[in-house]
């Protein structure tokens, strides 16, 4: 019988001291203030420390990562997005910038399209974009620009001026047959196009194509040559 009264004290004293101890919980939980989660991004650890502290929330770091935006040892990111309403004695968890990923940007001007490619995966960069441009300075598929600049620091990825070669200038093909050879040598040079010469002479006979053909720089046009009535009398 006295077993049985010392039993049932125990448990009574027990299910007394676990409502105290939930009361007590509750009470000290419940007591706590809900404050705003401050914008940490962008600050360094010693003011997002003390910003914390003035409201009763704690600073933990939770890594590391690259950034072109934020500096070295700021902060990049938090667990806790900004406004939040949290309770008082919360951890906030942040992510501390690497900085760039890559400190200067390497020359790609004069490189062709596959050299860039290849200088952009050896140094880490990515080639966000490829614009084309027509230059008489510089080849056809060859660097003429690049964004960001040559030993520019702190960006991870890179934009390109390709030329696309001089433009297309057309012309309407003269007659040749009007003109003596050395005339249509010097013509052809400053018009940017090719002689093609058939046959032997100092005299041109036909052309191909015809005078008053569209044709462009770069082109090739063909003379056949003859040789003067006097020249072939004097080889007789």
């Amino acid at each position: 019988m006295k077993g049985f009264i010392r039993a049932t004290l125990y448990i009574s004293l027990f299910i007394l001291m676990a409502i105290v101890s939930s009361y007590v919980t509750f009470w000290v939980l419940g007591s706590k203030k809900t404050v705003t989660v401050p914008d940490l991004r962008g600050r360094s650890l010693v003011e997002a420390n003390k910003e914390l502290l003035s409201k009763r929330l704690y600073l933990k770091i939770g890594g590391e990562d690259f950034s072109t935006d934020v500096p070295t040892g700021y902060i990049i990111r938090q667990d806790i997005p900004p406004d939040n309403k949290i309770k008082e004695g919360r951890t906030i968890r942040v992510i501390i910038s690497k900085g760039p990923r890559i400190y200067y940007m390497p020359a790609f001007v004069g490189l062709n399209l596959d050299e860039a490619k290849e200088l952009a995966m050896k140094k880490n960069i990515k080639i966000r974009k490829i614009l084309k441009v027509h230059s008489d300075s510089f080849d056809k598929g060859i660097v003429i620009a690049q964004r960001p600049a040559p030993e520019e620091k702190g960006s991870d990825s890179i934009t390109l001026l390709l030329s696309r070669g001089p433009f297309k200038t057309v012309y309407v093909c003269p007659d040749f047959t009007t003109m003596s050879l050395d005339e249509a040598k010097t013509l052809a040079d400053r018009m940017g196009i090719e002689l093609e010469l058939i046959d032997y002479g100092s005299l041109i006979a036909e052309q191909t194509p015809p005078a008053g053909s569209i044709i462009k720089r770069g082109d090739s046009i063909k003379l056949r040559l003859k040789y003067e009535e006097e020249q072939e009398i004097r080889w007789l």
